[in-house]
C-alpha cells in the first residue's frame, strides 16, 4: 500500500458538535481581547469556515465577520444559519489566495484546515499577510505532518 501526501477535503463538523465549537471558539476568544485597539472596524476572518458554527461564536465580538471555504455546500449551510444583519460575509475562496488587502483583519482563525490544503505554506503566508499589525492569528491543525515557515518583516 502506498501512502500519498495528498490533502483531502475533510468536511465539517455538524452544528450539534457544541463541545468542539465551544473549545475552539473559546481559544480564539481568549486572544480577541489582546488585539491592539486601532481606529476603524474590527474585522474577523475564519479561513475554512465550513458551515460557520464556530465562526458565529467568535464573530460576536467583531463589527464585520468573514468566512471563506472551498466547499460551496458548506457555505450554503452557513448562509442558511447566519445572522444576516450586515456583519456576515460568506465567500467561496481558497486559503492560498485570500482576496483581501494586506493588513485587513484584526483576527484570523484557521481551525483544522491546513492539513487539508495542497499548499500550507501559501495558505499560512496569505493568512499572515491579511492580518493587521497588532492583530492575532489562531491556527489549529490535527496532523503535524507538514512544516510551514513564514518570513517577513514585523
Amino acid at each position: 500500500m502506498e501512502i500519498q501526501n495528498t490533502p483531502i477535503l475533510g468536511g465539517t463538523a455538524p452544528r450539534t458538535a457544541c463541545r468542539t465549537a465551544n473549545k475552539l471558539a473559546g481559544f480564539a476568544l481568549r486572544w480577541a481581547d489582546s488585539i491592539e485597539p486601532t481606529p476603524g472596524i474590527r474585522r474577523y476572518l475564519d479561513v475554512g469556515c465550513g458551515n460557520g458554527f464556530i465562526t458565529e461564536l467568535v464573530g460576536a465580538k467583531f463589527d464585520e465577520v468573514f468566512g471563506i471555504d472551498v466547499e460551496e455546500d458548506r457555505l450554503e449551510d452557513f448562509r442558511a444559519h447566519a445572522d444576516y444583519n450586515g456583519r456576515f460575509h460568506i465567500d467561496l475562496m481558497s486559503a492560498a489566495e485570500i482576496g483581501f488587502s494586506d493588513d485587513y483583519f484584526s483576527l484570523l482563525t484557521c481551525f483544522e484546515v491546513l492539513e487539508h490544503v495542497p499548499d500550507p505554506d501559501a495558505s499560512a503566508s496569505e493568512i499572515v499577510r491579511t492580518c493587521k499589525r497588532g492583530g492575532v492569528v489562531v491556527i489549529s491543525a490535527l496532523r503535524c505532518g507538514f512544516r510551514s515557515k513564514i518570513t517577513g518583516s514585523a
